[in-house]
């Protein structure tokens, strides 16, 4: 089953909080607003793995598993090159794929593979796997929105800012790009997305779709300052845009029926325009023809530039999930997530038509 909607505090939003998209606001493109941005949250304390000084990166819990940590770079994780387990295997950056290549534990301060057998190492700057020791080199800890190696007191870096080449520490005032954010695949033991969640594995797309979209919402609820790490995945690395059609095709593509038409690379997931979602091969249902939407549905709203939500409980009320650009989240200076009932917002505009992914 996905997530009990009564958990997330789900409610009727008043229309006031309901508006069509504005112009995009966010400048993140802007280096200096990135540099303020990732200080602002190294300098607010947040720990993406828990403190510096506890036992654990993620939580006190030993042998903890993690299918992905993933680069700041969206797409991007944690990966042993060729999945070669062995002492002086390379380690980079690599698209999330899903592999055991990218299957990870954290053991205490360390990030192992083979049952704690090898572990994540800084050799003379280069980053790659070693029998695991008590040595400093293998200990990292959380550091900002990074990691620091003990050995060097250096962050785990893509070397010059690009990926899918071998790591290495740097100093750690590279926190102020995203060669230096490293996140887990999960916050405070919830999925930040419902891809490696045994709890959005449903048979039924549409429950499965819902439960991705719950997932992202509870860890956009759950850790604010994680804003930006989220918003750049489900932009694609442009979040300088209105994003609710981006996140309604990101959720599509986490539970695996990912759209065809859309706008941008990366095998046309990406689709970022409202208005063309009614391209993809989905069943449609106009809003006056009786019928009563699923989980999973996309519901298309026709405020003004138009407008997409994903629908996680269906019925005669539905609940909704989206990205809302009409609402600035303080964090990343765009828009927010939200939820709530509004099937029509007056003059503002209503539901037109319901997408099904069956």
């Amino acid at each position: 089953m996905y997530f009990q909607l009564s958990y997330l505090n789900v409610r009727p939003l008043p229309a006031a909080h309901r508006r069509p998209n504005p112009q995009p606001v966010s400048k993140l493109r802007n280096p200096l607003r990135v540099v303020r941005l990732v200080i602002l949250l190294a300098v607010s304390g947040l720990l993406v793995w828990g403190s510096s000084t506890a036992v654990g990166i993620v939580n006190p819990s030993q042998n903890s598993y993690q299918p992905e940590i993933r680069s700041g770079q969206a797409g991007f994780c944690l990966d042993d090159y060729h999945n070669s387990i062995q002492s002086g295997a390379k380690i980079d950056s690599w698209t999330c794929n899903g592999t055991d290549a990218q299957a990870w534990y954290l053991n205490g301060n360390h990030i192992t593979k083979s049952g704690g057998k090898y572990c994540l190492s800084e050799q003379s700057g280069l980053v790659v796997l070693a029998r695991c020791s008590a040595q400093k080199n293998q200990d990292w800890s959380a550091y900002g929105v990074g990691l620091k190696d003990a050995a060097n007191d250096q962050c785990l870096s893509l070397p010059d800012g690009k990926t899918q080449q071998q790591l290495k520490t740097a100093n750690c005032n590279g926190l102020n790009s995203l060669a230096e954010v490293w996140t887990p695949a999960y916050w405070q033991g919830e999925p930040i997305d419902g891809q490696s969640s045994p709890s959005c594995n449903q048979s039924d797309l549409g429950q499965r779709i819902a439960c991705v979209a719950e997932a992202e919402w509870l860890a956009w609820q759950t850790e604010p300052k994680l804003h930006a790490v989220l918003l750049n995945d489900y932009t694609d690395g442009n979040p300088n845009e209105e994003w609710c059609a981006d996140f309604v095709s990101f959720v599509y593509k986490q539970a695996g029926d990912a759209f065809i038409y859309g706008e941008r690379g990366n095998g046309g997931w990406d689709e970022y325009n409202a208005n063309l979602v009614i391209n993809e091969p989905l069943t449609y249902h106009a809003a006056d023809s009786g019928y009563l939407p699923k989980p999973g549905d996309i519901a298309y709203f026709n405020y003004s530039g138009g407008h997409v939500e994903i629908v996680v409980s269906g019925g005669q009320h539905p609940t909704f999930i989206y990205g809302d650009s009409g609402t600035i989240d303080p964090i990343t200076g765009n828009g927010t997530m939200a939820e709530n009932q509004i099937v029509n917002d007056g003059n503002m505009g209503s539901v037109q038509y319901y997408l099904s992914p069956d």
